[in-house]
């Protein structure tokens, strides 16, 4: 009798745990498949967006060096001119802004990858550790 009790249980805790690594295997897939989601979403989002922008800055600079050439009477000049600041802004980024910058994007990505939002409220364990549990049963 109590052999047969301690079979029972002894199957029932090779079912949780291969129930368990189920569950965890399946739970660590979404895991990745959601976080790969945001991850691609966030890259597409960012090549749009500065497509756009490079575009945009590239007519700009075509204008303004238009007009600044057109003002010394000299196109070529305009167009060195603005190619010059932007080597200007170029080197002040490389010099200062670099440190800054990967702290910044540090901070955002991590609070992204480890906010409340990306865990689910249930653990993988409960919906196993619920199942085949007898408590009035005793070895």
């Amino acid at each position: 009798m109590a052999f047969e009790k301690l079979t029972n249980n002894l199957k029932g805790l090779t079912d949780n745990g291969q129930e368990y690594a189920k569950v965890t295997a399946e739970y660590y897939k979404l895991s990745v498949f959601k976080n790969g989601m945001q991850g691609l979403v966030g890259a597409a989002n960012l090549g749009i967006r500065a497509t756009f922008g490079l575009i945009a800055m590239m007519f700009f600079s075509i204008g303004l060096a238009i007009v600044i050439g057109e003002s010394l009477d000299s196109l070529s000049s305009g167009f060195f001119i603005v190619g010059g600041g932007y080597l200007v802004i170029f080197f002040l980024i490389l010099l200062f802004a670099a440190k800054p910058l990967e702290t910044m994007l540090l901070k955002k990505y991590s609070k992204l990858a480890f906010s409340k939002d990306s865990l689910p409220d249930v653990s993988p364990v409960a919906s196993v550790a619920t199942k085949n549990i007898n408590t009035d049963e005793r070895i």
